[in-house]
């Protein structure tokens, strides 16, 4: 993913909004591929940017904010959501909309902020994550890492997954959790990119993101 987004970096869009930065993985290899570009990473996480500040040094700007209404007063050259805040989940032939809410206004809400803190014609990277499906694999020490995928809701324009997380060894759960996970699917996903703004340019060479270019 840092080697596509340097791609672009090479090509002049220097400055560079993470949407969901987290603990700065995508940052940190940025910086090596890319010590010139402006970096700006934004989490709603503190303990998160704790680890990112400590991967980056004084490199880029760490923000703590809602993507969904954040007010950074500048504008970027491309705003990058790296299977964080919104990620283009391949769903055998449908390519969906993923997020963590359910509430189409509030994706519309968010993604319309996002165009705002781009520049005309600023470019939205979107990663592409394969489907989310139930698995196990034995892990070092003996433990059992496992997840079980069930699908909690669907209407025509979303649905909803619950995805469980468990560690095991002997079979003994040493760790678990859950998480709901959202598509907006396809046809209301390219609804939703034009209401904020958005119009669709292509999917990226190296297949790992979807390219959108604010309106």
């Amino acid at each position: 993913m840092a080697i596509a987004v340097n791609s672009f970096i090479k090509n002049g869009h220097k400055k560079i909004l993470e949407l969901g930065v987290g603990t700065g993985l995508l940052a940190e290899k940025l910086k090596v591929l890319a010590p010139e570009a402006e970096f700006t990473g934004v989490d709603i996480t503190s303990s998160m940017l704790d680890i990112a500040r400590k991967r980056l040094g004084e490199w880029g700007k760490l923000i703590e904010a809602d993507v969904y209404i954040m007010d950074l007063q500048e504008t970027f050259d491309i705003a990058v959501s790296s299977r964080g805040v919104w990620v283009i989940s391949q769903r055998g032939d449908r390519t969906d909309l993923g997020n963590h809410t359910n509430e189409i206004p509030q994706d519309i809400k968010g993604l319309t902020n996002v165009a705002k803190h781009l520049c005309q014609e600023g470019l939205l990277l979107l990663s592409v994550q394969g489907e989310h499906k139930s698995h196990q694999q034995n892990l070092p020490t003996g433990i059992v890492y496992s997840q079980e995928i069930e699908k909690i809701g669907e209407n025509d324009e979303i649905e909803s997954i619950e995805k469980s997380y468990f560690f095991k060894k002997d079979g003994e759960i040493l760790a678990q959790q859950k998480l709901n996970l959202n598509y907006i699917k396809q046809w209301k996903k390219e609804e939703i990119m034009a209401q904020a703004g958005f119009s669709f340019v292509s999917i990226h060479e190296s297949q790992k993101f979807h390219v959108y270019r604010k309106k």
